[in-house]
Parts: structure tokens; sequence; C-alpha cells
């Protein structure tokens, strides 16, 4: 894949990591020949399919919104809506929210337009990138974000998200369970 000048340092991040994070994601191996600034994908068709699509993603970040079509889903997306008042809340300071994130759950994320591009004011898309475990624990941990900043907005979309994934694993058996707290034993769940 040939790549220009500043979409390779776009792609490298600073110390390789997201580099790194879009092969980690992908499952492929991602080799980066800086001087002949060409990208090479290596693993399945599915696996190199995904690099492909992330490192496009990413580069298209550097110069706008990212426009995400049917065709990027191949079982590994997560669309989720975050109100407008607090995308800023949940990208963090430069970022940094979302980028610790997937970290910790091995997905890929970013904020992005859909199909035709025209954005909704009320609500950003945010697109989680990722196996299914992964995609529920990240979505999850930007809810609990964005409730923070919007309380009640989960009670409003709870089915949705709850039943998103149903069965979308290997096996056919994954799923999400949840719990009612009371005030006084949030505390000890967390």
């Amino acid at each position: 894949m040939k790549i220009t000048d500043d979409d390779a340092a776009f792609i490298l991040g600073k110390g390789g990591k997201t580099k790194e994070k879009i092969a980690r994601v992908s499952q492929a191996e991602i080799e980066l020949f800086e001087r002949d600034l060409i990208l090479e994908l290596r693993g399945s068709k599915l696996q190199r399919r995904r690099a492909k699509k992330y490192c496009e993603g990413v580069m298209a970040q550097r110069t706008g919104p990212v426009n995400i079509t049917e065709e990027y889903n191949d079982n590994d997306l997560t669309m989720l809506q975050v109100p407008q008042e607090t995308v800023g809340f949940v990208t963090g300071r430069a970022g940094n929210f979302l980028r610790t994130i997937e970290e910790e759950w091995g997905t890929l994320m970013f904020f992005c337009e859909v199909g035709s591009g025209r954005r909704d004011k009320e609500y950003e898309k945010l697109a989680i990138f990722g196996s299914v475990r992964g995609r529920r624990g990240a979505e999850l941990k930007v809810l609990s974000a964005i409730e923070t900043k919007s309380p009640g907005y989960l009670a409003k979309i709870r089915d949705e998200v709850v039943d998103r994934d149903r069965g979308k694993d290997e096996e056919g058996t994954w799923s999400t369970d949840t719990m009612t707290f009371q005030d006084d034993e949030l505390s000890y769940a967390l």
C-alpha cells in the first residue's frame, strides 16, 4: 500500500504506538518502509482487509472526519451515538481518554461521519473496532463517561446497547447481563 510522508507519520504514531495498535486490533503484521513510503500488510485475507481499513481510517483523520460506510463492517464494528455535549469529555485532553480505553480493551476508536457524510447536530458517531468483547468493554467505558456528563442517557438506549452484539462471537453465545444496584451498593461493585 503506497502512502504519503504525512500519512506514514500518522500511521506510525508516537513511538510506533499507532502502527502497533492497528496490528493488534486487525491481528495482521504491519511493516512500514519509510524510505519507499510503502505499508506492507501480512496475514489472512480478513486480517489484511481490516488492517487496510484501519490504516485508511487513521489516515483520513489527518485531513478531516472519517466517513464510515456499510463496507467498513467485517463484524468488527460498533457504532455508538455520543451526545454532542459530552464529546469533549469522552475524547479527553488531546484524545487521551479514548487512547486509554483503546489500550485497555484492545480496540481502535474514532469519531466519524456515516453514509452520506452529513453530521447529526445532537450526536457524534463513535466507531469502535475490535473483537466483540473489546468493543463491548470500550463501549461501556465510554457510556460510563457519557453518563457522568449526561445522567440518564444510558437509560434511554439501554435495550439497544444490551442486545447489540448478542450471539455475534464465534460460538454464538456472546451476551451481556446486567444488574441493578442501589446507590449504597454501587461503591462495593466498583
